[in-house]
């Protein structure tokens, strides 16, 4: 938290700093609005390459392409290509770099060490919300009575692991939205999964196989748009 407070502190600063020296005509034709969003993406950049997230570098370097596309000659890039190719780079980058997870003893999967481009979190509770924008995330759900999540995703990839969830009633439900991103599922192989997700210039698709007597039923409900979502049996 206090690293969180210094950085937008300087960020806020700098930002001033910019507005009144533009002002004065000492930076030419770049106009107030330019600057001060130069400042916030090239915060961005920096925090990004700080916590190693791939997605956030792209975006961050895709909105200063926008910034400056003529200045740089590349207008014909901008805006929809350049962020179109952040987001698929961005999706790409998410399924190459796996948090590898090794089998270890009782039958458990164990956290290994591993490298990894997104920030990590391990969350219990019966019913969570987890959303992801312009950013890759990580999480481990470690639930007695897990019933429902909902997951959102856009521009950036999301990774959530249920391995060590545990159904009570039978039934559980997942909620997806996801646009121009990517999201992987590990769930464990004894589940029974129903998807009812709506995929429109997207897909839906399972990895391994599914070993479930016929409960619990988890369904899939919700909706990906220029996106993917993967479900993995573990």
């Amino acid at each position: 938290m206090k690293k969180e407070r210094i950085f937008w502190g300087l960020f806020f600063i700098v930002a001033a700093i910019f507005l009144l020296v533009s002002r004065l005509g000492v930076l030419g034709d770049i106009g107030v609005w330019s600057l001060l969003l130069t400042v916030f993406f090239v915060a961005c950049l920096v925090k990004s390459i700080a916590h190693r997230s791939v997605s956030g570098v792209l975006f961050a370097v895709a909105f200063l392409c926008i910034i400056y596309a003529k200045p740089l000659g590349i207008e014909a890039i901008t805006p929809w290509p350049v962020l179109g190719a952040a987001a698929l780079g961005s999706i790409g980058i998410s399924f190459l770099y796996h948090p590898r997870r090794d089998y270890r003893n009782y039958g458990c999967w164990g956290r290994g060490n591993h490298y990894s481009t997104e920030t990590e979190e391990t969350v219990d509770g019966s019913q969570m919300e987890f959303s992801t924008s312009f950013a890759g995330s990580i999480k481990y759900v470690n639930s007695d009575d897990f019933q429902s999540a909902d997951l959102k995703c856009s521009f950036g990839s999301l990774k959530v692991y249920f391995d060590n969830a545990m159904i009570q009633n039978g039934a559980a439900r997942i909620f997806l939205d996801v646009s121009f991103g990517g999201v992987e599922l590990f769930v464990p192989k004894e589940w029974n999964v129903v998807n009812n997700v709506s995929a429109s210039f997207g897909s839906v698709d399972e990895k391994n196989s599914s070993r479930s007597s016929g409960v619990p039923v988890v369904t899939l409900t919700g909706k990906v748009s220029f996106g993917g979502i993967e479900i993995v049996y573990i």
